[in-house]
């Protein structure tokens, strides 16, 4: 346990970038506001202007290590509030701060009723069942792209490549860019079939075949295998990525809403990802239920040691 809650604090600890000191959060991502709203309206204007870097092959080159944005989006996707029992949580610690939903604007998901009981804070997922990845199991998507990761274009290669530092271990996507259709509907995986495109200067991945074994944070919120995810990556200067993703799931919600947050350019000399070993001969879910179960409410259960 002592482990997971230090995996946990390293990993959603705000994260300095160049010209950021003292490890606090940026206010600004590439010359945009942080706040995840103002800076999704800020950066579609600015990549209008900004040319990106080119591949050999001459499409827009987006290699490097990229950082997501710090503080409460691993927590919630939707906002925290300053006064939520977890921000002051002697375990836990939640970081208050603003949702990363853009559309639509009450930065809410748009549940369908059954789903809401069982997503978000307080429904059956929260109460009752353990957090994939606390289990070591993978971030999954848009999970891992709030964390750090390396994105890789081949050369003389039809496929982006993109790396996640993550607690599952070494965890990757492989997006193919050949234009091929989906596989068939009855394969399900954890991140799913990715098939990627180039629109001008961004990178849109087209994802489904999602096997919904993910939640989309510690907050329980989640998607089903009906999921079709659309994420958009935009270069708006040399060291600042556009994220922007879009799900829709006919069975759980009412519509497709969107997200988005800046990524931002590693450039530490001599960084590298590295591996996480913690699914390895992972023994601790029985003893995080009890865990769970106590500091859900039920002072029957062993307190934690």
């Amino acid at each position: 346990m002592v482990l997971a809650v230090m995996c946990a604090v390293w990993w959603l600890a705000p994260n300095p970038v160049a010209g950021q000191g003292g490890g606090q959060a940026p206010t600004e991502y590439g010359g945009c506001p942080a706040m995840p709203a103002d800076f999704h309206t800020c950066a579609l204007e600015k990549a209008k202007t900004f040319t990106p870097p080119r591949a050999p092959d001459g499409r827009p080159d987006f290699q490097g290590y990229w950082r997501g944005r710090p503080g409460s989006a691993g927590y919630s996707v939707e906002a925290i509030e300053e006064d939520d029992p977890l921000a002051n949580h002697p375990l836990t610690r939640w970081v208050p701060g603003p949702s990363q939903i853009v559309d639509p604007p009450d930065g809410k998901i748009p549940y369908q009723p059954w789903a809401a009981k069982i997503g978000r804070r307080g429904g059956v997922n929260f109460e009752k069942y353990i957090d994939p990845r606390t289990a070591c199991g993978p971030g999954g998507i848009p999970r891992d792209q709030e964390g750090i990761g390396q994105i890789l274009q081949p050369t003389g290669e039809d496929t982006v490549i993109w790396i996640f530092e993550d607690f599952a271990g070494p965890n990757y996507r492989t997006i193919a860019i050949d234009g091929r259709p989906h596989v068939g509907e009855s394969i399900k995986t954890t991140n799913g079939d990715s098939i990627g495109r180039f629109e001008g200067n961004s990178l849109v991945i087209d994802t489904t075949n999602l096997s919904a074994n993910t939640w989309l944070d510690d907050a329980a919120n989640f998607h089903t295998d009906a999921a079709h995810l659309v994420e958009r990556l935009t270069m708006i200067d040399q060291d600042t990525l556009h994220y922007q993703i879009t799900l829709e799931d006919p069975k759980a919600y009412t519509r497709p809403w969107t997200m988005a947050w800046p990524l931002a350019r590693n450039v530490e000399p001599g960084f590298e990802l590295l591996e996480i070993s913690c699914r390895a001969g992972e023994r601790a879910l029985p003893w995080f239920l009890t865990l769970s179960q106590y500091y859900t409410g039920n002072k029957g259960a062993t307190p934690p040691r």
